[in-house]
């Protein structure tokens, strides 16, 4: 196996793009051009009997990407370097001139022990107006099984120094509860969590819990579904919520640091859907409305990792260095020279998301700004400013109505720098100095 780069990264969700409801990237089977492939129907989904919750409007479920509900977005951070107490989450709020990097809050590795923050995992669980953060690991005192726990939003933000509550594990869970993401997978407006469960059958099965939940982490109601991958699976990415739209899912195929295919699952009034899309070979993904038609994009590529078993150390040239677009319209279009993490979001705000892509190897390789545009993405050039950095999130920090894009890197501490797409705008380090 691997090593994985050795800081990792939590993407905070993306604002809102501009439009009404949006479909997920094209229906299986809506482009002959695109190379992916449509899989049988999985069975149905088994159902708890507690009704589905009213429908909220996105103004009373607040944005899912503001912690203290200041209306900007609040960056969140897993931190994992070498050396004693130095794996932990920050927490670094936004404000009218930017994010306040001298105030993170600090959740050190006794409070709770994070095994890593996933993709979409920024939501008002609850429904109170305050974004939450979703986090995979357990308390830092106690020896339990690791599963999703809550930090839970407020006009302060999240108490560092208080346990976050545990999700109870599904009834349905055989032997252990993986990674789990958050979206809004049926467009209601009350955040949802999806989870990867193992079964004691020895493959995984898909649980969506359906919010609002309950400040003991119970959601309103649960659904089961067979793996779309057709046995075990861990990473996710989700769409970000905007309560505008059902929020769609990528599940990877398992992996051993090599790059595997991803299936989409849309998401719709009845959730998830059941059936999947196979998509290319790529574990670096990120969701978008690229060419300002209303409907959603996907952006998947190589993110760099590969398996270091003998004769398995490359991949396909198909596959090396490669992005590829899944336009909604159901076109599809291939760049290549860059390999490590996608974000997306509007840079320039012109009402059309961005992407930055690269960054390998902890930040020592290139990283490509690609533009959006009535035709899609085009590719640009680099930052200025940037001798070394992987993409790591983007939001709207600073309330102007742009997002700026968040890229790190580092060894002994984690450097962190804002942009805009095209420059440096500042850079701070964690933990603070």
């Amino acid at each position: 196996m691997p090593r994985r780069v050795m800081i990792c990264l939590a993407l905070a969700l993306l604002l809102a793009g501009c439009g009404g409801v949006r479909p997920a990237p094209g229906p299986a089977g809506q482009s002959p051009s695109a190379s992916v492939s449509t899989p049988t129907p999985t069975p149905t989904t088994t159902s708890t009997t507690t009704p589905t919750p009213a429908r909220r409007s996105a103004k009373a479920a607040g944005r899912p990407d503001d912690v203290n509900g200041d209306g900007r977005a609040d960056l969140l951070l897993y931190v994992e370097l070498p050396g004693p107490d130095l794996r932990f989450l920050a927490v670094v709020y936004g404000s009218p001139r930017g994010l306040r990097t001298g105030r993170p809050a600090i959740v050190s590795s006794r409070t709770f022990f994070a095994w890593q923050i996933d993709p979409g995992i920024r939501a008002d669980l609850d429904g109170d107006g305050f974004g939450d953060i979703l986090g995979y690991g357990r308390a830092g005192d106690r020896d339990e099984q690791m599963g999703p726990h809550i930090f839970w939003g407020g006009p302060d933000g999240i108490d560092p120094g208080t346990l976050p509550t545990r999700v109870p594990p599904p009834a349905t869970s055989g032997m252990a509860t993986f990674r789990s993401v958050a979206g809004d997978f049926d467009g209601d407006g009350a955040a949802d969590v999806a989870m990867s469960t193992l079964t004691d059958r020895g493959v995984a099965d898909l649980v969506v819990m359906y919010g609002p939940f309950s400040r003991a982490g119970v959601p309103s109601r649960q659904t089961v579904q067979p793996s779309p991958t057709g046995d075990e699976f861990w990473r996710m990415t989700v769409d970000e919520i905007d309560g505008r739209h059902a929020t769609g899912l990528v599940v990877f195929e398992g992996d051993d640091g090599e790059q595997t295919s991803g299936w989409l699952l849309n998401g719709g009034p009845d959730g998830l859907a059941k059936a999947g899309r196979r998509l290319g070979k790529g574990m670096a993904a990120t969701f978008g409305d690229f060419d300002g038609d209303g409907a959603r994009d996907l952006a998947v590529g190589d993110d760099g990792s590969r398996n270091d078993e003998p004769g398995t150390e490359t991949e396909a040239p198909e596959v090396d260095k490669t992005l590829t677009v899944y336009y909604g319209d159901g076109r599809t279009r291939t760049f290549k020279g860059e390999k490590g993490s996608a974000v997306a979001g509007d840079f320039n705000g012109d009402g059309r998301d961005d992407l930055a892509f690269g960054g390998a190897r902890g930040g020592r390789e290139p990283v490509r700004m690609f533009w959006g545009g009535p035709g899609g993405l085009r590719a640009g050039a680099g930052i200025s400013g940037l001798a070394r950095g992987e993409p790591l999130a983007a939001g709207d920090y600073d309330g102007d109505g742009d997002d700026e894009l968040v890229l790190a890197s580092g060894d002994d501490l984690l450097n962190v720098m804002v942009t805009d797409g095209k420059s440096v705008l500042t850079r701070f380090d964690l933990p603070p100095r």
